[in-house]
């Protein structure tokens, strides 16, 4: 029997998970919501002293609580604060130059980087970001696990002050070595090429290999980081052609680096969300877990970048598995002729009439 010591009427909590509370009462910064957000270039930052940095914090709906995202600057001639954290994070640097510090039982390890440049910051190592320019600010990028941990343990102490040592990388490795996975013959291990290391200098120079699974013309590399639960990869999209739309489990985020477009998500017999890239700049977009979605490029090319709490190497669920296979081998992904007519006629209709606008023909799905 449970006798009640004392009677109340409703309950005080107000539905917002500990990562949220702690961003908006303890740090004291606004949580930005919804499906999507940009131009992230210019996006307004805030001082947050216990780093030494200025961000702008996101709580997208499709993340569903458990991956993070805050866009950063280190001012000019600055740098970090020295942290550590119980979380996985990947940083991706959109502009300035600098440096990052990785503290281990063997040693310091230290890389330079600059814009496109690539990293993951070892669980629970502690870490330094320098800004290499006494004149210009650096801007990036983190995607993280800080709201599934800090919703799971509610202890700032625990989360930024374990001394834990879970040996994540190989400090005597350079931290842009890779191993390369090329695709199995029947691409269920893999359908691209995939990096395996710590720092990728610059995405861009890294060789795509063709995705065949996502539609003609898409070339795509995948990198695996730090043994993290955090996976990336970098996709060239062909557009003024039928993206093959496809769905997968939560917590991916994917910005758009360069050309014109938008992006359609939908849930099963729900309405549909759209979303455009920014002209000249760099957009997210974080589909809900198994809304149907697809990138239609409204210039000749586009190039991507996906952060998403789903590792090849250490999945924490099987919410992403065969998402590059089509529906008829047991996948998520869509052709032109699956969606059905009067879905198709919309998506089509208005993606002719968006090429049309930039002085483009597109080619014929079928």
């Amino acid at each position: 029997m449970v006798t009640p010591r004392e009677t109340r009427t409703g309950v005080p909590w107000d539905g917002r998970t500990a990562y949220e509370k702690w961003v908006e009462d303890d740090l004291g910064f606004k949580l930005h919501r919804g499906y999507a957000v940009g131009p992230l270039c210019g996006y307004p930052v805030a001082y947050w002293k216990d780093r030494n940095i200025s961000v702008a914090f996101f709580d997208l709906i499709g993340a569903e609580s458990l991956a993070g995202m805050y866009v950063a600057e280190i001012a000019p001639g600055q740098s970090s604060h020295a942290a550590r954290q119980l979380a996985d994070e990947v940083i991706y640097v959109i502009s300035g130059s600098g440096s990052t510090t990785v503290d281990t039982a063997r040693g310091r390890i230290s890389f330079e980087w600059g814009p496109r440049s690539l990293f993951a910051v070892p669980l629970n190592h502690p870490y330094q970001l320098f800004n290499g320019s006494g004149i210009e600010p650096v801007r990036f990028i983190s995607v993280n696990t800080l709201p599934i941990v800090y919703n799971l343990f509610r202890d700032p102490d625990f989360v930024f002050g374990s001394t834990h040592d879970f040996k994540r990388i190989d400090p005597e490795a350079n931290p842009s070595d890779s191993i390369l996975y090329v695709p199995d013959k029947d691409h269920g291990r893999t359908a691209v090429n995939l990096h395996e290391t710590t720092f990728v200098p610059d995405i861009l120079s890294v060789p795509r290999s063709s995705f065949r699974e996502r539609g003609k013309g898409n070339n795509t590399v995948y990198f695996e980081l730090a043994n993290s639960v955090l996976s990336v990869h970098v996709a060239e999209h062909p557009g003024l052609r039928f993206f093959n739309p496809h769905r997968h489990g939560p917590s991916a985020f994917v910005f758009n680096l360069s050309g014109s477009g938008y992006s359609l998500m939908w849930l099963e017999g729900g309405a549909m969300e759209r979303y455009d890239w920014p002209e000249n700049d760099i957009g997210v977009i974080v589909p809900p877990n198994m809304w149907w979605h697809g990138h239609f490029g409204t210039s000749p090319a586009s190039i991507q970048l996906a952060i998403k709490l789903r590792s090849r190497k250490l999945p924490i669920n099987h919410l992403y598995d065969k998402s590059h296979k089509h529906i008829s081998e047991g996948g998520t992904v869509l052709h032109y002729t699956d969606l059905d007519r009067d879905l198709r006629k919309g998506i089509w209709d208005t993606y002719v009439a968006e090429c049309a606008k930039n002085g483009h023909e597109v080619e014929n799905p079928d």
